[in-house]
């Protein structure tokens, strides 16, 4: 059932899901590419000067703005089979009162400067909607670059309008998975980590050779690239307040790696990884001391700005595809929406 539920939300995601602008409330390389630099003397602003001169705009609690990662989507439905990306999270979120949670869609295989830009022209639309002066954003994997983007003042410089960037399983320091496909790094497990990776994203080694912007985005989310080049220059906004969450799995207890965050570490809460992400955990984890991650990120990897922990979850169990056993992420996003508020956001 779980590989079913894999197979299906991204072949859908390559057949087909294509940028929609809109947003949703509960109410309503064969060689090295870099992608293309975020250009930030060309940025425009995310309101325009109407909208700045409405006074005045409105003050926390601000809306919450989710934004997906690599192969996603906000939801499809194929005759009566329905997947989302955040599956059951702004229900639940409308229980607790927040009616002011919103999705935002990018392109699936894009690189973060790409995407970065769609999501600017949704955030426009939701303050217009909400008058609101900020919003948190919220965002799983590469999403989480994108929301470095959009709010550095080396990337399109919105910080003004965002009052907190909160990752989940982002790679902020790259993947290594990024550079294996990529051809950066050689040997050992690599065929079956390749493999698998391909296989997730339902793509193929083709598409490695021939798709720019799939290449593109993989040397986004690369190591060579994150720590090479991305850091250095999009540092962040020192008005937005960053914070980050870590998933770990294949029964790794996150000692040691997890310990000394927010949040305290429970190591007996342990998580059994998809078949499907086993591969490109043991690639990740090889080499000693082991490089706790879940599937796709490693812990060290995901941790920006003030951390907040480990979850035990892969990097599917995080977003709610796949049965989810013993990992809520639905009780999870609304905690880690209660931090925001908490943080006076």
């Amino acid at each position: 059932m779980r590989r079913a539920s894999l197979f299906v939300a991204f072949l859908l995601a390559a057949c087909g899901s294509d940028p929609d602008p809109a947003v949703e409330s509960p109410s309503s390389d064969a060689g090295k590419v870099t992608p293309t630099p975020s250009a930030t003397s060309t940025a425009t602003p995310v309101v325009d000067a109407g909208v700045d001169a409405e006074p005045p705009r409105r003050g926390p609690p601000y809306p919450i703005v989710l934004l997906h990662g690599m192969a996603g989507f906000k939801k499809l439905t194929v005759g009566p089979i329905g997947i989302e990306y955040w599956s059951g999270v702004l229900p639940a979120l409308a229980k607790k009162g927040e009616t002011e949670v919103f999705i935002t869609e990018a392109s699936p295989y894009a690189s973060s400067d790409v995407r970065a830009r769609e999501i600017q022209k949704q955030l426009e639309d939701i303050l217009r909607k909400t008058g609101s002066a900020k919003v948190n954003l919220v965002a799983h994997s590469q999403g989480g670059i994108d929301a470095r983007l959009l709010a550095s003042p080396a990337g399109l410089g919105l910080g003004k309008y965002i009052a907190s960037v909160t990752t989940v399983a982002t790679p902020h320091r790259g993947s290594r998975v990024a550079d294996l496909a990529l051809g950066f790094v050689p040997g050992g497990i690599v065929d079956d980590a390749l493999s698998a990776l391909l296989g997730l994203v339902q793509r193929t080694a083709y598409d490695l050779r021939t798709d720019a912007s799939l290449r593109a985005q993989l040397q986004q989310i690369s190591v060579s690239y994150m720590d090479g080049d991305f850091n250095a220059r999009i540092v962040d906004d020192p008005g937005v307040r960053y914070e980050s969450y870590a998933g770990r799995s294949n029964l790794r207890t996150g000692i040691g790696v997890c310990d000394g965050a927010v949040n305290k570490n429970n190591p007996l809460d342990l998580d059994a990884i998809q078949p499907e992400l086993a591969p490109t955990a043991l690639y990740l984890e090889n080499g000693l001391p082991v490089d706790v991650n879940d599937g796709l990120v490693t812990v060290h990897s995901a941790k920006w700005g003030t951390f907040v922990g480990c979850v035990p979850a892969d990097h599917m169990d995080e977003i709610g595809i796949g049965p989810g056993i013993g990992f809520d992420h639905v009780d999870f996003y609304t905690k880690v929406v209660a931090r925001v508020r908490k943080n006076g956001f």
